[in-house]
């Protein structure tokens, strides 16, 4: 997903049975899934004339090619830089079935020199394209009726962009056509990205705006190949009603605007009137594009961009089952229907940092939400929230994160690069911790994440990956200190451990989960000790027990005997069931639990895209 050295280097995947099964190719450079550059593409395409023949542009390695399906690749020689790409283009019209297409582009990311690459000879030689505007790079490219339209910003974002274009260029003569609907200013700045032409009708273009936060950006309809534009915003309608997170785009504050990072716009090639573009937080869908008013949907279902920023809450009582913390569309409450639109927190367009429940008065639960940088609480299961009345949160530091005691009389409260904070009068004041390790916050990647003890009031820990360390207060958060030592000191990076208390009766039952193994302790009287042939855990939680069984069942994602999955033990940790299979990964969730109230019903925090329910039989 990223280019850095930390990153991992990147694959290619293929199959040749539609999808049901997949192989691999290890490359030895990276790529870039959530970098900058994201949007622009396509990067990797197939001959369309002779489907062995693959291009693959890179973010930093020049042009690679593949003659044989995607088993190899080699780096094309004859290419002359070795820089990120932004997008690689075929022209069908200049090959034909079962020979290898002549024509070839290839954008690069640069506002300097050569952005614009062309091959004639199926990319045995390359000249750089002459022409086209200055100080931009390509972002897209499409090929339609004898012209290359092309979308132009002076990035590749999201970020920094501050102008743009869109262009068209005739090949047979180099005559650059300038056909930008609107063009950036002084005191407006933004840039080109998203684009499609209909194959059916190629003088009907669609191009977004990028990163035009005044006024957000828009969509613009030409029907007479970019001579005269409509711009779309003005007569759209969008609808999401199985998406209430959604409103925030749709109505209110940011009503009329089409959302935001908008990249990539495309035309059904079989139906003109049929378009999707994508933003920051999903797809739209119309198939009104030829209408006076063209009407969107959010046709979304099983694909979600939120991702989890702390551990998964299912208390032991009240009526919700399972608390959400998600980033960028704030979290949700759920009691027995999980498709229910009912328990979107208020202030859908912004990061929560994470939520807890108080596990034997689960009427008390608060969250800690970007809004504000501000502790919300409710004191009706999550159903009505209201902000604390006072905060110790510094200006220059995030809301971080927030444990309940389980009676629900103390709340610790821990923003980021501050230490910790508790309360016993529900926020109205606040008293610093002493003895809670400090580090960066939540929004710099390192924090120490306070837990409430979940059988024992007024009892909070907390995990000092640091220094190998875990931390006791037994008197409502007012001191910490250390209770266990060598406890593997772990890399900096926060999502790679996890301590849990278990619900019941038991004080200080804890479980930690880190990349090098996991640790259980078993009450205030016990040593940690390492469960072993788990090479690494990376997350840790607890649902009812089983019949006969008087613990709680015991769910880890985990790698156990090299073998990573989701696994349960109903017996304590002494043995262990792989509960998903290799098709259902998820990305390599962190965040796992099951419900207390629901036996072999667990939840599971993708890596990215949501939470998946299970029902074990």
């Amino acid at each position: 997903m990223y280019t850095p050295s930390w990153g991992r280097t990147a694959a290619i995947l293929r199959s040749s049975d539609r999808g049901n099964t997949w192989s691999r190719t290890e490359l030895p450079f990276r790529l870039n899934g959530n970098w900058n550059g994201r949007g622009t593409g396509e990067r990797l395409q197939v001959d369309p004339n002779k489907g062995s023949i693959l291009f693959l542009g890179t973010c930093g390695d020049g042009l690679y090619k593949s003659t044989d399906a995607g088993v190899t690749w080699s780096q094309v020689p004859g290419f002359p830089v070795t820089g990120s790409t932004n997008f690689v283009l075929f022209d069908k019209s200049t090959g034909s079935a079962g020979s290898a297409t002549g024509t070839i582009y290839v954008g690069m990311a640069t506002t300097t020199g050569t952005a614009l690459y062309r091959s004639t000879d199926g990319g045995t030689t390359w000249a750089g394209v002459p022409g086209g505007p200055a100080g931009l790079m390509p972002l897209q490219g499409s090929i339609a009726g004898g012209r290359l339209v092309l979308t132009y910003s002076n990035g590749n974002g999201p970020g920094g962009i501050s102008n743009g274009a869109v262009y068209a260029l005739t090949p047979a003569s180099t005559t650059w056509t300038n056909i930008t609907p609107v063009a950036p200013s002084a005191n407006w700045n933004f840039g080109y990205s998203g684009l499609g032409v209909d194959p059916r009708n190629p003088n009907t273009i669609v191009v977004s705006t990028f990163e035009r936060w005044g006024g957000g950006d828009d969509l613009f309809k030409s029907t007479d190949g970019g001579a005269t534009w409509t711009g779309l915003n003005a007569i759209s309608t969008h609808a999401a009603p199985n998406n209430p997170w959604l409103v925030a785009y749709y109505s209110g504050s940011l009503a009329g605007k089409m959302g935001h990072w908008i990249t990539d716009v495309d035309i059904d090639p079989f139906n003109s009137n049929n378009v999707i573009y994508n933003t920051g937080y999903g797809v739209w869908e119309s198939n009104s594009l030829g209408g006076s008013t063209v009407a969107w949907s959010f046709n979304d279902s099983g694909i979600e961009e939120a991702g989890l920023y702390s551990p998964l809450v299912s208390p032991s009582t009240g009526a919700a089952h399972l608390f959400l913390a998600l980033g960028d569309v704030a979290g949700a409450r759920y009691a027995t229907d999980f498709n229910s639109i009912a328990g979107y927190y208020s202030s859908p367009n912004n990061s929560n940092y994470s939520v807890d429940a108080a596990d034997q008065n689960a009427s008390v639960v608060a969250r800690t939400t970007a809004s504000g940088n501000s502790l919300m609480i409710s004191s009706d299961n999550g159903v009505t929230w209201k902000q604390t009345a006072s905060s110790p949160v510094a200006s220059n530091s995030d809301s971080g994160r927030v444990a309940v005691s389980t009676s629900g009389t103390t709340l610790l409260w821990v923003p980021g690069g501050q230490g910790a904070y508790y309360s016993s009068n529900s926020g109205a004041s606040w008293t610093a911790s002493s003895g809670y390790p400090v580090t960066g916050g939540v929004t710099s990647g390192n924090y120490f994440n306070p837990v409430a003890d979940k059988a024992a009031n007024a009892y909070f820990y907390t995990y000092d990956y640091s220094k190998g360390t875990i931390l006791e207060s037994a008197n409502g958060g007012q001191t910490f200190s250390t209770i266990y030592t060598g406890l593997n000191i772990l890399p900096s990076y926060n999502m790679q451990h996890q301590l849990a208390s278990v619900p019941g009766t038991l004080r200080r039952d804890l479980w930690l989960a880190t990349p090098n193994g996991l640790w259980h302790i078993n009450g205030a009287g016990a040593s940690p000790v390492q469960l072993p042939n788990i090479q690494a855990a990376y997350g840790v939680g607890f649902g009812m027990a089983a019949t006969g069984q008087t613990y709680p069942a015991v769910y880890i994602s985990a790698k156990i005997n090299n073998v990573f999955g989701i696994y349960q033990s109903l017996d304590g940790g002494t043995t262990w069931k792989r509960i998903n299979d290799d098709k259902h990964q998820w990305a390599g969730p962190n965040y796992v639990t099951g419900d207390m109230r629901v036996f072999g019903r667990v939840y599971v925090g993708a890596g990215r895209g949501g939470v998946y329910v299970g029902n074990l039989q």
